[in-house]
């Protein structure tokens, strides 16, 4: 069969949409094993032991197995995880969600990103997003064809609300907010929140929250939107297992939003996904419901956050990098390196490159550390590049080696 595509229509928008950078960074590393990934969030950690003789005696035995493969999952997924969903609100925050109406289970956080989309928005509305941001949400903006608006966010202190103070976005349908932050880790502040709270009473503009970084939080603590004064009843918050829990392969989220959009979001999922898989919401229940989960959690991210700060206490200004940005959460350095970038080599200074694929080149070619440049989650990020902090201590260790071998002017 011929691979041309030049005499059949194909979706032109796709066609134009680039490759997903950080995979096809991270697939160039996983073929030379040299090279030290900082490039791709699949984290090290996980599953948690606590639950891993549960989940093989009892999610994974054959029982299981053909009670799930034999039959449809409802709309909203299994009651039991969505139950079990709401007490994780209750115990952790102090929040009611009524598992009935207001949680639905997805195929992971990315399905919940698009229901949401979906549900409250039309063919061309305006969704607003921050500058820097992660990749996947202007890309699947248009592919539901509607309009991107990204607002450009100052680094420091309140920032969402400063953008919301400085910027235009009032025709946006809905604003995706993503804290604890991929790519830079900057977690909302009371202030931004309560900007933000005000900016969507005054417009109506829906707040989707993607919180899946929501345990991995240190200088500033995290808050689920609909937990924040008038924003209850106009906030989408989506969630998955796929960091926290270390498990992106489980492909299990969560919506949680008003009754109203929990039945526009059932109806697509019907008909784009019909269910997602009975076996593996059974094993996502029993990692939410073990008495371990939270000593655990907070382990893992503890050990983020020790990175964190080891990494900026040795990557500085000697090397190239500084830090405009302060990291709260999340997985995830975004230094500049502006620094870096006037040092490199002049063949690696081409036309049209941001500092940030420069420097990318740069080290991905001659330091061996693969990390992704930050232009591709905004115009903010071109003077930046993204590295995560949760790979194995050999690989955390040995791209530290390199990233600090050699000071500038040397």
């Amino acid at each position: 069969m011929s691979s041309s595509l030049k005499e059949m229509p194909v979706n032109s928008i796709v066609q134009a949409m680039g490759i997903y950078a950080s995979k096809a960074i991270s697939k160039k590393a996983k073929e030379d094993p040299s090279i030290a990934d900082l490039s791709f969030g699949e984290p090290v950690f996980g599953p948690p032991d606590y639950a891993i003789n549960d989940i093989k005696h009892r999610n994974l035995s054959y029982e299981t197995f053909l009670d799930s493969a034999k039959r449809y999952e409802g709309s909203m997924g299994s009651l039991g995880l969505r139950q079990a969903v709401s007490d994780w609100y209750r115990q952790r925050y102090g929040l009611e969600v009524d598992p009935h109406t207001e949680v639905m289970i997805t195929h992971g956080g990315v399905e919940a990103i698009t229901l949401a989309m979906l549900a409250v928005t039309g063919e061309g509305d305006t969704i607003a997003l921050a500058d820097p941001s992660y990749m996947l949400y202007s890309r699947t903006i248009q592919l539901l064809s509607r309009q991107v608006a990204q607002a450009s966010r100052a680094a420091g202190g309140n920032e969402v609300a400063n953008l919301l103070a400085t910027q235009s976005i009032d025709k946006a349908k809905a604003f995706i907010i993503n804290s604890p932050e991929n790519p830079s880790g900057y977690v909302l502040s009371a202030e931004d929140w309560k900007a933000l709270a005000q900016f969507s009473t005054r417009n109506k503009t829906w707040i989707i929250h993607d919180e899946v970084y929501d345990t991995m939080t240190s200088g500033r603590s995290h808050t689920p939107a609909f937990g924040i004064e008038g924003l209850r009843s106009n906030t989408i918050t989506i969630n998955s297992f796929s960091k926290k829990f270390g498990l992106p392969g489980l492909r299990i989220g969560w919506m949680v939003a008003p009754q109203a959009v929990i039945e526009l979001a059932k109806k697509i999922h019907d008909y784009m996904y019909l269910g997602v898989n009975i076996q593996y919401q059974a094993i996502a229940e029993t990692l939410l419901r073990h008495p371990a989960r939270d000593t655990w959690l907070t382990s893992s991210s503890q050990m983020v956050a020790s990175r964190a700060e080891t990494s900026r206490a040795r990557l500085t200004s000697e090397f190239g990098f500084t830090w405009n940005r302060e990291p709260y959460g999340a997985m995830f350095l975004f230094p500049n390196i502006s620094g870096l970038y006037r040092s490199l080599p002049s063949s690696y200074k081409t036309l049209g490159v941001t500092e940030g694929e420069a420097v990318a080149a740069f080290l991905l070619n001659e330091r061996k550390v693969a990390v992704v440049p930050g232009h591709v989650y905004g115009n903010e990020g071109d003077s930046s590049v993204r590295m995560v902090l949760c790979t194995t201590d050999s690989v955390f260790n040995t791209a530290l080696e390199r990233l600090t071998s050699t000071p500038l002017g040397v």
